[in-house]
């Protein structure tokens, strides 16, 4: 590709990346004052309302991701996808590479639960989108603990970052214990789900027009479900397991992503 041409793609692909973050802002703006509105007078059923609230989500993030693919911004490879769409009942941990990886698990899963910032309660264009779907507010963690794992205990999964924000570029996972509470307090599987991105953008140290000098590749593999019991004794005291959990799942992650990353470069050098 000549100089020209590839400035004329990198500015493309600026443009297109700040329409695509503005749409994303100004729909949930307008799901917030049209579609949930319907839904709650349409849907009397508190558990139907919910789902159909969701599943609403769910489409307009695949919209926005099949936008990103469609204006050239990325590509995004799945493997094991079908194992989100049909998850019910377990906690989704996946590491935190981009800002959009949220976006993307929730596109691939009609129904989900999800801890968020509790800062985008208070979101001028996000915050009526988290309220209508019920998604739970990372607030007071003894609270949130019992929320969290009263959600697994239903029919739907439930997506957490056990890092609590955004993987730094370089640096060994370091995952938080309250993953770890809520999966001994819930009992239930864990799903784990690797994200890797190439080349490195939408990371918490960069704003969003600072984009790689290529469309940038989301690949996301979802692994077999793993059983507490592999992991911790949860016989074990509280404060002992949930410290014996995360440093096996960090074990866990860091391992399988180290095998993922690989497998990823592979492909970009192939």
């Amino acid at each position: 590709m000549s100089r020209l041409g590839y400035n004329l793609n990198y500015a493309w692909r600026v443009l297109a990346t700040g329409w695509c973050f503005l749409s994303f802002s100004l729909g949930g703006l307008l799901m917030t004052l049209t579609v949930f509105p319907w839904i709650r007078l349409t849907s009397r059923d508190p558990e139907l309302r919910l789902a159909r609230t969701q599943r609403a989500i769910h489409r307009s993030f695949r919209f926005f991701i099949g936008q990103m693919c469609a204006l050239g911004i990325m590509r995004v490879s799945l493997e094991n996808a079908e194992a989100l769409a049909e998850a019910e009942g377990c906690l989704v941990l996946a590491n935190h590479p981009t800002l959009i990886d949220v976006v993307l698990m929730i596109s691939l899963m009609p129904r989900a639960d999800c801890v968020v910032k509790e800062a985008l309660w208070r979101n001028p264009w996000l915050g009526g989108v988290v309220r209508a779907a019920g998604y739970l507010p990372n607030g007071a963690p003894e609270r949130l603990v019992q929320d969290c794992a009263q959600a697994v205990r239903g029919c739907r999964p439930l997506i957490i970052f056990p890092e609590g924000t955004r993987t730094t570029p370089g640096q060994a996972l370091k995952f938080q214990r309250g993953p770890a509470h809520i999966a001994l307090a819930a009992g239930r599987p864990l799903l784990p789900v690797l994200i890797d991105c190439q080349p490195s953008t939408l990371t918490k140290d960069r704003r969003w027009y600072e984009i790689p000098p290529r469309r940038f590749h989301l690949r996301l593999k979802v692994l077999e479900p793993l059983a507490l019991e592999t992991l911790v004794d949860a016989s074990e005291p509280v404060s002992l397991a949930s410290r014996h959990l995360t440093s096996a799942l960090e074990q866990f992650f860091s391992h399988a992503l180290s095998d993922f990353n690989h497998e990823s470069e592979a492909y970009v050098h192939a």
